[in-house]
């Protein structure tokens, strides 16, 4: 199996096992803290955060071994965390299912000789391969899940 294909098909899953787990999670609890022990991220800024961060970084550096420039990062995520307090979970459900179909739809794009070619990623010359950058996201999907999961099962215990 090609990368674009094993990708697309973990790119699916893991974006909606993070919405699954959401969804496992009282709807009075998705704006709130939950206990010290399951960290400081509401539910809902688990979301926003994987929304801004793949519509900020994971996109715009996969455009890039499509021949766009290399991004410009200007990042304040909390400010536009005290913006988006007013959306609802499901406007961010979708606009998370927006940004990853649309990072979906890039992968059959890629030669499987594309995912190893390495690129500056980062102002500070920092370099990655396109298998790196998609990897990240996936990674990142998972320890989101893993967040929110755990406010899932163990908010009151």
């Amino acid at each position: 199996m090609q990368l674009s294909e094993w990708f697309t098909k973990q790119l699916q899953a893991s974006a909606e096992g993070l919405i699954w787990g959401a969804e496992q999670v009282p709807a009075e609890r998705h704006f709130r803290q939950p206990p010290a022990n399951l960290g400081q991220w509401s539910v809902a800024r688990h979301l926003f955060h994987m929304v801004d961060y793949e519509q900020k970084f994971a996109l715009p550096l996969m455009r890039q071994w499509l021949g766009e420039p290399e991004p410009v990062f200007a990042y304040n995520e909390d400010a536009a965390w005290q913006t988006a307090q007013s959306a609802t979970i499901k406007s961010i459900i979708a606009q998370l299912r927006a940004v990853r179909n649309e990072q979906l739809a890039l992968l059959p794009l890629f030669k499987e000789s594309t995912w190893y070619e390495a690129r500056k990623t980062f102002e500070d010359e920092e370099t990655a391969t396109l298998l790196w950058v998609v990897t990240k996201t996936y990674q990142h999907t998972a320890a989101h899940t893993n967040d929110v999961l755990r406010m899932a099962l163990f908010w009151d215990h």
